[in-house]
């Protein structure tokens, strides 16, 4: 199913949903380009959490930001009456939901937007005036082009690029070797998917520092243990960054970066739309692959054992358990060396 038409005008006003994780956030950013591309007078505004509402403010292409607290991407009810008096007061002309669920869908009903714009995949669709059929779950397709889908009934085009400027590029300064290259490296993992194991972070940090690199070894406060552990587990003295204090900080710090590797998470696509090159550390599950999830940087690359892809993770009931250990630490260190030196050559 494909949704009819929509004839904005020049001066649409426009809400778009997007109420997850940091990493779907991000990988929504080409959605808010291309509308301002093909709507260069119009009123943008984004729907989405407290938690994420930071990679949003401050750009050129969001002009007001409505954001609500919750732990999860369901708005909870306290929440509804503000949100709807809010969203009734901006009279959007259509309200496109990213991702969609119940609450986002009974929101935008609720208040009345008159085009309410979403994918046809769920229950929550009922409230939609307008339906785009998508297949997510089939893995097949980029989450950010499943996004820029969306905006077919627009007819606008899509703008596949995911950019946060660096307002502040020196907020978070590194300690910085002359003529070595410094390299983040993520151990933490928000656990939608299996990881890398802790020793092959730590064995790469230690080939990484006797390669003629300097590594800082990132995480968010709560995997203070995990981080700490790892660096301990490398035996070489690498710098550590915890982000306390929101996502503005962390995208400053990996601006700074040369390289960052991590797994699948939303740290890794803001390195990724700062700017620094990526090397994703990916498992098989169908769902979780880069097919869907991967970085979508010009100089990223994502890498994933060489197994058969697999509905879900059995862990020991596997023949190929854990194929996550089959990623080399070579393997990963040489992705991230050639990244290194396609930047000295450019």
């Amino acid at each position: 199913m494909t949704a009819r038409k929509i004839d904005l005008g020049e001066t649409p006003r426009i809400l778009v949903a997007r109420t997850d994780r940091i990493g779907d956030v991000a990988l929504s950013l080409p959605v808010f380009a291309s509308l301002r591309k093909a709507f260069p007078k119009a009123i943008i505004c984004a729907l989405t959490r407290n938690y994420t509402r930071e990679i949003l403010e401050e750009r050129d292409d969001v002009d007001e930001i409505i954001s609500f607290d919750s732990k999860s991407s369901q708005i909870p009810l306290r929440s509804f009456t503000g949100l709807v008096s809010k969203i009734k007061e901006m009279k959007f002309d259509v309200g496109i939901a990213l991702y969609l669920n119940f609450s986002v869908s009974l929101l935008l009903a609720m208040s009345r937007v008159p085009r309410r714009l979403g994918p046809a995949t769920k229950a929550a669709q009922i409230f939609l005036t307008d339906k785009v059929k998508q297949h997510r779950s089939k893995g097949k397709r980029h989450e950010a082009d499943h996004n820029l889908d969306l905006l077919k009934p627009l007819s606008v085009a899509p703008v596949r690029r995911a950019v946060i400027d660096v307002a502040e590029p020196g907020l978070v300064a590194f300690k910085r070797n002359e003529g070595r290259p410094l390299i983040g490296v993520h151990p933490g993992h928000g656990g939608s998917s299996r990881n890398w194991p802790e020793d092959s972070y730590a064995e790469l940090i230690a080939s990484l520092s006797s390669s003629g690199c300097d590594v800082v070894v990132t995480g968010s406060a709560i995997e203070r243990e995990l981080v700490l552990r790892v660096v301990k587990r490398s035996g070489v003295k690498s710098q550590v960054y915890l982000g306390a204090d929101g996502l503005k900080e962390l995208a400053c710090a990996l601006a700074g970066l040369d390289v960052f590797i991590g797994p699948s998470t939303g740290p890794l696509h803001i390195a990724s739309a700062v700017g620094t090159p990526v090397v994703g550390l990916y498992c098989p599950i169908f769902v979780c692959l880069p097919a869907r999830w991967g970085p979508i940087g010009p100089n990223d690359i994502a890498l994933t054992p060489d197994v058969e892809p697999c509905d879900r993770c059995v862990n020991e009931k596997c023949a190929h358990y854990d194929c996550m250990e089959t990623i080399s630490v070579e393997k990963v260190k040489e992705a991230a060396l050639q990244r290194v030196r396609a930047l000295a050559d450019a």
